[in-house]
């Protein structure tokens, strides 16, 4: 059986499959499963050729794979197949005649979730007809959207299958342009029921369809105009879709409800329900509708208004200046001053706008809001909370490992490699069976394509430890040999492509991830030496604290073990240690230094920790002097270590400090505001006494793994930061998965260093306050309301980049002006006085108003009055001449007679 279908296959005759599986019992089908997937696996490699590539089987040759796994295997292992065997529909009837799966239903049901298939909506009644497939509504309703030719054909597609069609629609395509104007004809020739159809539009509101989807239905219900009696009608529709997620959908209703507001069967106590939640929606439009909508109810001077005032006072949610406005005249209006109302204001007082509340003053009480001041705590980056957690024990190293490989590149990395230097020669026979399931993460983790080059490292490492203690322990790790059997093969499979680097071998002859990867490879190197010749001596470059610091205690402690034990540390490691320690308290360090550590140690310590100090004793390891001095002091030049010969290095990257400007590029239309910054080019120079910062900035290639290099330089990431912007940040416009990646990652960990900002800490947060990535923007406005807690923001620097930015368009500025209405404004009285000194530098440097400088004139206005204060001295020039602009001038006035 087996040989039979190897002679089909290899001579590619197809012609012959069919007549053999015929042959077959059920059993001798399924026995042959495990030899089709082999062939499969087969004639699926990849051949490389000069200019193209192409699978090692013919066109034959999958066509017998694809009948063969058909006919033999079953749901699971045929998989979700959806394209292969129903190419050649005439051969998939003439198999499904004589042998149609048991299962074959139930595939062709699940389709809906495939992303592309071979048949279609007339395939599928074809299927169904002759019994081979029994179709579900959502089946139908699927495919028939894809293909609008079908309608007419069959008596029980406009019938039946059309409404599945409104139910079920396609997940994957917005509707065809053809659909629109063939559902208005139908509708007009009296073929489709015209109420059922816009009904069912309606219902479209809350069926948790995509945005596509259910904006064709609110473009159909608009396009048949429904007359004011067909409205009325279908109030329950319309009212229940104002709950909908989609603003696109609740706009849509509410511009109809609009219509029919002056009718007696208007249902207002059911809008007053559904209006708080309108009036929180973060989307101004519905807002905005919602309130016009109200005034219009209020306008017929109706009787039963009473739940529907105490629902609008939800307005007040919103901190847009002009949707209190409005709520607060429609209040004034309409609504008498009673307790109700009262009451109902009351729970939103304190986020009444200061500007809005002298019309509401018999409404609310006539107070002054208060808010608390933020007690400043001091900023700590190494305390009992931060402290990491290092395993104890060999068991606990192998619950560990899989946590560092889930958490490539952070503290979790660096306590790993600690840990295996630590207990890797602790394995017993007991113990050592936790590092099966270790070994196989590994190795799944490293065969894929994309693996995080931290990643490459580690998982290398515990596969030739793991193959290391095959050979001490063969009974209780035998099944090791056959995973790593598997993931050579894997491997083997992708060594034909000249981008694959291949990744199990010795580590000193892996592809570690470029120049900015070689330290940790070199380190790498180092630790696997330590375990293969028993040296438990720890890195000094292991992390005490999260996420990346090293306590100045914790790095004599670990100098004075080398002194004890006369072992010569890393080079790398030594300056990885010192770039990653601490500085903020150094004086317990500094005198435990004096006491514990003699020659070289000392004096590189007494140097590193005192700021006013400056080189003494005998330099024997220039570049550990060199990263001791970028680290604790980037922007001073020492006269002692002019010879080191590393004065061909930009200052750019010493000092961390780079020229940038925001231009107006106006030759380019798709990006007409850049941020250019000036990254100088470094090809690395090779040294008896090299540098670890060295590999980084001669890195020429973008790596996804460049947020992670902020744990490296956490004193001094102005380098990180730059590459970043350079790459990622020259337009705000930019809005590419990679690019938002990397952006994200970088914003996150900023947040989690908690560290006093430097000039290009300062252009990052300030570019990504802009960015167009909601969560991007989220995360800055978090830095920043952190830093004012700590005291540590110069809000005046902050603004001067947003200014900058904004002063040639770089981004909306309502992207700006949300994220200080919904996260900064009035979150404590200290946050306040430090906004309104970040929005007058902001201010400061406009010069002509942009689009929308009246949003940021508005929250200034705001924010002065909470604050009690008078604009910048400064800026009453430039509100002067802006206040010739119609739409700043009641602003600007406002803001001159403060």
């Amino acid at each position: 059986m087996k040989e039979r279908l190897y002679e089909i296959l290899n001579e590619e005759r197809v012609h012959e499959i069919i007549p053999l599986l015929k042959q077959l019992t059920e059993e001798e089908k399924k026995a042959l499963v495990p030899t089709i997937k082999k062939l499969d696996r087969e004639i699926s490699k990849i051949v490389m050729t000069k200019n193209s590539y192409h699978t090692a089987g013919s066109a034959d040759q999958h066509s017998i794979i694809d009948i063969a796994s058909f006919v033999c295997m079953d749901q699971k292992h045929y998989g979700k197949n959806y394209w292969s065997l129903f190419r050649d529909k005439e051969q998939t009837e003439k198999i499904l005649e004589w042998g149609c799966p048991h299962w074959f239903s139930d595939f062709i049901n699940d389709s809906i979730d495939a992303e592309f298939t071979a048949f279609n909506y007339h395939d599928i009644l074809g299927w169904a007809e002759k019994g081979y497939v029994q179709p579900r509504p959502e089946l139908l309703g699927y495919h028939l959207s894809l293909h609008p030719y079908d309608l007419e054909k069959f008596p029980e597609t406009l019938g039946i299958h059309f409404w599945y069609l409104c139910e079920f629609p396609s997940k994957s395509l917005p509707f065809k342009r053809e659909w629109l104007p063939l559902v208005q004809k139908l509708i007009a020739e009296n073929k489709i029921e015209r109420k059922r159809f816009l009904r069912e539009c309606l219902l479209a509101a809350n069926r948790n369809f995509n945005k596509n989807v259910t904006g064709w239905f609110m473009d159909a219900f608009n396009i048949l105009k429904p007359s004011d009696e067909e409205l009325i009608i279908l109030q329950d529709e319309l009212m229940a879709g104002l709950a909908s997620v989609q603003s696109k959908a609740v706009n849509t209703i509410l511009a109809q409800l609009k219509k029919i507001v002056q009718y007696p069967a208007f249902r207002t106590g059911e809008f007053s329900y559904f209006l708080p939640n309108l009036l929180s929606s973060e989307v101004k439009t519905v807002v905005a509708a919602s309130l016009a909508v109200t005034e219009k109810i209020f306008q017929k001077k109706k009787t039963d208004t009473q739940n529907l005032a105490t629902a609008l006072s939800a307005a007040f949610v919103n901190k847009d200046e002009s949707i209190q406005t409005k709520a607060a005249k429609i209040i004034i209006k309409y609504i008498p001053v009673s307790e109700g109302i009262k009451e109902a204001l009351s729970h939103y007082e304190d986020n009444i706008l200061a500007n809005v509340r002298p019309g509401l003053v018999q409404y609310i009480e006539n107070r002054k809001l208060e808010l608390d001041a933020v007690e400043a705590e001091t900023l700590e980056l190494i305390n009992k909370e931060c402290k990491v957690k290092e395993p104890e024990s060999f068991e606990d190293l192998m619950f560990l490992l899989p946590q560092a490989i889930e958490n490539p590149g952070t503290h979790y990395y660096d306590i790993s490699l600690a840990g295996l230097v630590r207990f890797a020669d602790e394995a017993d026979a007991n113990s050592v069976k936790l590092f099966e399931p270790v070994f196989q993460k590994a190795c799944k983790t490293i065969a894929r394509w994309e693996v995080h080059h931290f990643n490459v490292l580690l998982c290398n490492l515990i596969i030739n430890y793991g193959l290391s203690l095959l050979e001490k322990f063969p009974f209780q790790l035998k099944s090791l040999e056959k995973i790593y059997k598997k993931t050579r093969e894997d491997e083997a499979t992708r060594e034909a492509y000249s981008s694959y680097h291949k990744k199990l071998r010795p580590i000193k002859d892996i592809y570690a991830g470029g120049l900015a990867m070689e330290p940790f490879k070199h380190i790498a190197i180092h630790i696997f030496d330590k375990i293969t010749s028993g040296d438990q001596t720890p890195l000094l470059s292991t992390v005490t604290h999260e996420p990346c610091w090293i306590s100045p205690e914790a790095l004599v402690e670990r100098f004075e073990i080398y002194q004890n034990k006369n072992i010569k540390p890393h080079d790398l490691d030594v300056q990885l240690a010192l770039q990653r320690c601490s500085l903020e308290k150094t004086s317990d360090a500094l005198q435990q230094a004096e006491e514990k550590l003699k020659g070289e140690y000392k004096e590189l310590l007494l140097f590193f920790f005192n700021k006013d100090s400056a080189p003494k004793g005998k330099i024997e390891h220039p570049s550990w002097w060199m990263t001791a001095g970028i680290t604790r002091s980037p922007e001073k030049v020492f006269e002692q270590f002019k010879d080191f010969g590393y004065d061909d290095i930009p200052k750019e990257f010493l000092t961390g400090n780079y020229k940038w400007k925001t231009i107006d590029s106006k030759k380019n239309s798709y990006y007409p505001v850049e941020l250019n910054i000036n990254v100088p080019k470094y090809h690395l120079k090779k040294r008896e006494h090299q540098l670890f910062l060295e590999y980084f900035i001669s890195e020429q290639k973008d790596i996804s793994e460049t947020p992670s290099f902020i744990w490296s330089f956490p004193n001094t990431p102005g380098n990180v930061f730059a590459r970043i912007i350079k790459n990622c940040l020259f337009y705000s416009g930019i809005a590419e998965v990679y690019e938002r990646g990397l952006v994200l990652s970088t914003a996150q960990a900023l947040h989690q260093m908690k560290k006093p900002l430097d000039s290009m800490g300062y252009l990052f947060l300030g570019t990504v306050f802009l960015d167009g990535d909601k969560v991007i923007r989220g995360t800055a406005a978090e830095i920043w309301l952190e830093h004012v807690s700590h005291k540590v923001m110069d809000n005046a620097r902050l603004g001067q980049v947003v200014g900058l930015h904004e002063k040639l368009e770089w981004a909306p500025v309502k992207r700006f002006a949300d994220l200080v209405q919904h996260q900064m404004l009035n979150v404590s009285k200290d946050h306040n006085l430090a906004l309104e000194q970040l929005l007058t530098h902001i201010l400061l440097q406009m010069e002509t108003p942009v689009t929308n400088l009246k949003k940021i004139l508005d929250i200034y206005n705001e924010v002065l009055a909470l604050n009690q204060s008078e604009p910048d001295k400064n800026l009453k020039e430039k509100l002067n001449s802006w206040k010739d602009n119609s739409s700043l001038k009641k602003t600007c006035n406002l803001l001159l007679k403060k």
